[in-house]
């Protein structure tokens, strides 16, 4: 596994999805081709990581982020988190490869591979959080792209209520994952994954005890 392996599996994608304006501009093969060969990279760098984890290797990989909180951004390396992250990219090569012929005479397309790219970023960076606001900020990316692929052809009202209805239900469950992780930073003061598991596991076993 690279050392940057779960940080450019979610990046790449990002990346990607804000070039797709300006590819558009240059050619419109250019892009289409472009957001298959932006998620297959990151697909490389997942499954590269398949190897370690199924060895056992685990590991935290944290950067400063917000000092006043005393957190730190992180990508977890785990077989939970690199098997879905490798679904997930997987998955989205292979559906923007079918894209590239089946969307072919559709209009909007530079929109269609912008949030597409995005919502794998989303994914991806989404299992490979090691924090919850970190998992609750790809969530929102996640909930954002659902809402505008599903409306992609917005000039169908079918399309319009279908959206909108997805927006409406992740937005119920927005709210129900912010209250859950303030009431965990509450009370333990903490958002990564790894340290209000140890909390609440030397919680359990003082009371055990």
């Amino acid at each position: 596994m690279l050392p940057y392996s779960p940080w450019l599996a979610w990046i790449i994608p990002l990346t990607g999805s804000l070039l797709m304006p300006i590819l558009a501009k240059v050619n419109g093969k250019l892009r289409d081709w472009s957001g298959f060969l932006f998620v297959t990279v990151s697909s490389v760098f997942t499954l590269s990581m398949l190897p370690d984890v199924y060895n056992g290797y685990s590991v935290d990989i944290q950067i400063p982020w917000i000092p006043f909180f005393n957190l730190s951004a992180g990508v977890l390396v785990d077989s939970l988190s690199v098997f879905m992250a490798s679904i997930v990219s997987c998955i989205s090569t292979l559906i923007l490869l079918y894209s590239i012929g089946y969307m072919a005479k559709e209009e909007g397309l530079t929109r269609y591979y912008f949030f597409m790219l995005l919502f794998t970023s989303g994914m991806v960076g989404l299992v490979m959080a090691d924090n919850f606001l970190q998992l609750y900020i790809f969530w929102e990316i996640v909930g954002l792209c659902s809402y505008a692929l599903i409306g992609f052809w917005y000039k169908r009202p079918e399309a319009v209520k279908a959206g909108m209805k997805a927006f409406l239900v992740t937005r119920v469950g927005d709210l129900c994952l912010l209250l859950a992780i303030l009431i965990l930073f509450l009370n333990t003061g903490k958002l990564g994954f790894l340290d209000v598991r140890n909390d609440v596991t030397l919680g359990f076993l003082s009371a055990s005890s």
